[in-house]
């Protein structure tokens, strides 16, 4: 059986997402996403044959919500900007997965760094019903939505306490998020509680996994979740 392409009745042009494995992994800041994602791809780099690497997309918030950054700081930043950002993220997971059309196995991997759940809350633009359909394109594709849930205390001290002298906090968190280290500790708690409300709402499929638990097991949950 070779692979197929499909239509999705607007234009956009989708392949069977059985030769793709896409996962974004979603959470509020200083949860360890980046440090499971870090994981993963070595993980799967010691898990693969010498020559059998294939296509293997890391997006991270660099490409994923930095470049809504200067706009940010100027107050300038407007839905429609927001919006044809993500749509030139979606694009390039659907471009990736439709380009497969005569392969007979994975050929492509990726994970993203944050996406439309984190662009709903910061600076706060953007509304689920903006990005629903974005989330309908993404399961189309086949894309899985792993959210890293972890405690108030974890959030403060992973989050907060080692950060609290980098350019992050001292030059993007304060003012924004809070004057004080305590009050920008409480928007990201009560970030993290907004963001798993849209859990029940996306038609992706969705793993929560516990930041608080051994990073080993977290692994491997994480891991099975993407590949299978």
């Amino acid at each position: 059986m070779t692979a197929t392409t499909t239509s999705d009745g607007n234009g956009v042009i989708t392949g069977d997402p059985a030769w793709s494995r896409i996962l974004i992994v979603e959470g509020t800041s200083g949860v360890g996403k980046s440090t499971l994602i870090d994981r993963l791809f070595r993980r799967y780099a010691a898990d693969t044959p010498e020559r059998q690497l294939r296509t293997l997309l890391h997006l991270t918030q660099a490409h994923t919500y930095g470049p809504m950054a200067v706009d940010e700081d100027r107050k300038t930043l407007t839905e429609e900007q927001k919006l044809k950002h993500l749509e030139k993220v979606v694009s390039i997971l659907e471009w990736s997965v439709s380009s497969l059309t005569a392969e007979r196995k994975v050929k492509f991997f990726a994970v993203v760094d944050t996406l439309h759940l984190t662009h709903c809350h910061r600076p706060g633009v953007l509304k689920w019903e903006h990005v629903s359909g974005l989330a309908h394109r993404l399961a189309r594709i086949g894309a899985r939505l792993l959210f890293v849930h972890a405690s108030r205390e974890t959030i403060w001290e992973r989050g907060i306490i080692p950060r609290r002298d980098e350019e992050f906090m001292t030059g993007y968190a304060c003012p924004r998020f809070g004057k004080t280290l305590e009050e920008i500790h409480q928007y990201f708690v009560d970030e993290q509680e907004r963001m798993r409300d849209l859990l029940s709402r996306t038609c992706l499929s969705v793993r929560v996994i516990d930041a608080d638990a051994d990073i080993d097991s977290n692994l491997e949950i994480a891991y099975d979740f993407w590949l299978s």
